[in-house]
């Protein structure tokens, strides 16, 4: 993980990738790719952030992964407000419903939140292969593991070059969604 990397994204890359996820024929990429990032922050600014963070992660995994990758909590924010709790709890499930038809789970982000965790579990559960791309997060990951009796080897970390901006957390990612 360098952090003097550039990601390389189109100015226009939101508007691209709502294209790619619409108008990509559903026979040519079957299967899901689950990104597991945070969401939930202290202020909306923070949630915004977070929600644009899953975007950039959905559109990096477009380009490097077979599948199409989906991250709720991208766009559900937008409707189902975390902090009444009612809300925060139908999101999660959704969420983990929506992860039972995906293929590979992708940890990305340089934090493992509480709802990150839970979702982790599920696909641990269900039999779905994790990728993780940060160190630390990835070390946290086989902490908790180890904690809740749980096989380590269910994560994967990949530290290739080519995946960097996973790693990456909403701070560093804000260069390429705020308007210079």
């Amino acid at each position: 993980m360098n952090k003097d990397e550039k990601l390389s994204l189109p100015q226009n890359w939101e508007a691209i990738l709502e294209q790619m996820m619409l108008k990509e024929p559903i026979g040519n990429r079957c299967e899901r790719v689950y990104i597991c990032s945070p969401c939930r922050a202290e202020t909306p600014d923070g949630v915004i952030r977070n929600m644009k963070a899953a975007r950039v992660y959905m559109f990096y995994a477009f380009q490097y992964f077979p599948g199409v990758p989906k991250a709720p909590h991208a766009y559900l924010p937008v409707l189902l407000n975390d902090n009444y709790e009612e809300e925060r709890t139908l999101a999660l499930l959704f969420g983990r419903l929506f992860l039972k038809g995906c293929a590979l789970l992708l940890v990305c982000g340089d934090r493992l939140s509480a709802g990150m965790y839970g979702e982790i579990k599920a696909a641990v559960k269900l039999g779905i292969p994790i990728q993780v791309f940060n160190r630390k997060v990835y070390d946290e990951l086989r902490e908790r593991f180890t904690r809740d009796g749980m096989n380590q080897d269910y994560a994967q970390y990949d530290a290739g070059h080519l995946h960097f901006a996973l790693s990456w957390g909403a701070d560093e990612l804000a260069p390429y969604w705020q308007e210079v």
